[in-house]
């Protein structure tokens, strides 16, 4: 004899979809500039990063610090340094890397030409 099965048997459970909830949400346009888009270091506390910098300073340089640079360059010297690409790559780390000249020498004055995310070239200074 022919038998009925209600609506619900014959459907696989998958196949009938929750509601599905809708959010209208509204944005604000602004004008987009250099500054909006320049990676910031997180505003988590750096004090285990400061540790690990000191320690590896320490390792470096021991406890007289590096015996060589003191024997051959003067204390009031000034000089110019550039980082130089060796292969194409993204910028990172330069909050990083401002801490521990920051952690050799207070007064040390750095200028980037590059930010964090920026593409860079092989050869590239």
């Amino acid at each position: 004899m022919f038998k009925v099965f209600p609506f619900t048997a014959i459907v696989h459970p998958h196949a009938i979809t929750a509601p599905r909830l809708v959010v209208k949400m509204s944005a604000i346009a602004t004008k987009n500039t250099v500054e909006s888009l320049v990676v910031k270091p997180p505003a988590h506390p750096t004090y285990d990063l400061k540790g690990v910098i000191q320690l590896a300073l320490s390792e470096d340089a021991g406890d007289l610090g590096d015996v060589t640079c003191k024997a051959t360059i003067p204390a009031d010297m000034e000089s110019e340094a550039h980082f130089l690409a060796k292969e194409d790559g993204i910028v990172a780390g330069i909050a990083i890397a401002e801490m521990i000249f920051a952690e050799v020498d207070p007064s040390l004055k750095v200028e980037w030409s590059i930010k964090d995310g920026d593409k860079v070239h092989k050869g590239l200074k």
